[in-house]
C-alpha cells in the first residue's frame, strides 16, 4: 500500500497497476500489512470437518458441542432427496506443526462410533486466528487503513460486527464499544501470560525446526513431503504419486520460520503465523505474499542442481 498525493491510498497490484481509494481496509485473515505489531498477538489454528449421509431417525435434530473425545461439534445440514448430512467439526492444530491426516481420522472414527455414519462424503478445513485477549482487533492500522482480524472461530458473527464499526469509524463516528476491539489496545495483566507463550511457540519453530530435518530425499514416499537439508540449504520436497519430486525452499517468505507438510491437504504450512504454500512454493494462504523459492532438481540423482 502507498500514499498518494491527493490524500488517498494506493494498493498495488502483481501486474503493477494501483487502486486508489480513501480507506483500505486489510481482513486477509492474517494481516498482511501490520503496522501495530498483531502478528506477536495472534495465534494460527487450523481445525477440521467431516461430513457424512446419516438416516432421517438418527438425526440428532440439533446443534451440539461436546468434549467427550476432545472437542467435538455436531450439527446437520440439508442434502440430496431429502435426506441429512451430519457435519462433524475438530481436532485443531497449529499449521504445520503435525500429520492432519492422524487428527483427520481421529474425528472419522469418533463419528463412526458415536453415529454409525460413514464420514466420507465431504472433508474440509478452516483456519482461524486468535487474540491474545479473546476478542478481535478491529479498527485503525494507520491513517486510512483498518484492519479486522482475530475472529478466534467466531468469523460468521463477528465479521458482520467487524464490518458494521468499520463502516461507522471509516465515516468518522466512534461508538463506545470501538475501545474494545481497538487494535492497539493493550492490556498487561491478561495478556502477560498468552504473549509469552506465543512468543516461545514462535521461538521454538524458528530456531527449533531447523534441527528437525530429514536425512534424505530417498525417506520421502509418494504423496508425502519433508523438510531435507540440500547443499546447507533447507529445502521443503515433495514426492508426488508418480514419484516426480519437487522441492522449494523451506523458509517461509513471511517471516522466515521453517514451513511443515499438511499430509492431507498436501501443502506446506507454516507454525509460526499460519501462512500455507502449495508443493510448488506458491502462496495458498498468507499473510506470506511471495512464493517459497523453487529448487532445481536432478531427478536421476534427486539432488539439487548445480547453479
Amino acid at each position: 500500500m502507498v500514499a498518494l498525493t491527493d490524500g488517498s491510498v494506493g494498493v498495488r497490484t502483481k501486474d503493477g497497476h494501483t487502486v486508489r481509494a480513501h480507506d483500505v481496509v486489510v481482513a486477509t485473515g492474517f494481516p498482511i500489512i501490520d503496522r501495530l505489531k498483531t502478528v506477536t498477538r495472534l495465534t494460527p489454528r487450523r481445525e477440521f470437518v467431516v461430513a457424512g449421509v446419516i438416516a432421517a431417525e438418527r438425526d440428532p435434530a440439533g446443534m451440539y458441542i461436546t468434549t467427550s473425545g476432545g472437542t467435538r461439534s455436531v450439527r446437520t445440514a440439508p442434502y440430496d432427496g431429502g435426506q441429512r448430512l451430519l457435519i462433524i467439526t475438530g481436532e485443531h492444530m497449529r499449521p504445520g506443526t503435525g500429520s492432519t491426516e492422524e487428527r483427520l481420522q481421529r474425528l472419522r472414527n469418533w463419528t463412526r462410533q458415536q453415529f454409525q455414519v460413514e464420514p466420507t462424503t465431504y472433508w474440509w478445513a478452516a483456519q482461524d486466528n486468535a487474540t491474545t485477549d479473546g476478542l478481535p482487533y478491529v479498527g485503525r492500522l494507520d491513517d486510512h487503513l483498518w484492519v479486522a482480524t482475530g475472529f478466534g472461530g467466531w468469523g460468521m458473527t463477528n465479521g458482520v460486527a467487524a464490518a458494521h464499526l468499520l463502516g461507522r469509524l471509516i465515516q468518522g463516528e466512534r461508538p463506545q464499544w470501538a475501545d474494545t476491539v481497538d487494535p492497539g489496545r493493550i492490556h498487561p495483566q491478561t495478556e502477560a501470560l498468552p504473549l509469552a507463550k506465543a512468543g516461545l511457540s514462535v521461538a521454538k519453530h524458528t530456531v527449533g525446526d531447523r534441527l528437525r530435518v530429514r536425512e534424505s530425499v530417498s525417506d520421502i514416499s509418494p504423496g508425502h513431503g519433508g523438510v531435507v537439508r540440500l547443499g546447507g540449504r533447507l529445502c521443503a520436497v515433495y514426492r508426488g504419486d508418480d514419484g516426480a519430486v519437487t522441492a522449494v525452499s523451506a523458509t517461509c517468505t513471511h517471516r522466515g520460520c521453517v514451513v511443515g507438510f499438511n499430509d492431507a491437504e498436501r501443502s506446506w504450512d507454516c507454525p509460526c503465523h499460519g501462512s500455507r504454500f502449495n508443493v510448488d512454493g506458491a502462496v495458498r494462504q498468507g499473510p506470506a505474499v511471495e512464493p517459497l523459492t523453487s529448487v532445481p532438481m536432478d531427478h536421476e540423482s534427486s539432488a539439487p542442481r548445480a547453479g
